[in-house]
């Protein structure tokens, strides 16, 4: 660990030999399965880019719910040049279904591009 951050190497990563090397000692990870672990819940950030116009918040927001997804948080910008951007924090049951709800975004109406807008983390439990 190094300033406060964990980083997580592949075993065959060359990062991994030049630590052991170096004297530092390895410390096995194993991810679980959503089932093993008593959750499936995956929360994401994603980046909405539109042409402006009316009920496209409402659209959106219709597919993303559609989709199995629940909003976190939302925030749309301004319209600047009848472009607006959407960013909303999600949380999904299986991150499996990441790639189909942002095809399902990209095909809402006035909407040009959605993508991630950070790395995802696992969600804590409430």
């Amino acid at each position: 660990m190094r300033g406060g951050a964990v980083t997580v190497h592949r075993a065959q990563c060359p990062v991994v030999g030049r630590m052991v090397g170096s004297g530092r000692q390895p410390v096995r990870v194993r991810w679980s399965s959503p089932d093993v672990a008593g959750t499936g819940d995956y929360r994401v950030t994603l980046r909405a880019e539109s042409f402006s116009r009316p009920h496209l918040l409402a659209d959106l927001t219709e597919v993303i719910a559609a989709e199995g997804a629940a909003v976190i948080s939302a925030a749309v910008e301004p319209p600047h040049e009848q472009r607006v951007r959407h960013t909303y924090t999600l949380q999904l049951p299986d991150a499996a279904l990441l790639p189909e709800l942002i095809r399902a975004m990209r095909r809402v109406p006035g909407v040009y591009d959605v993508e991630r807008a950070g790395r995802a983390v696992a969600a804590a439990p409430l």
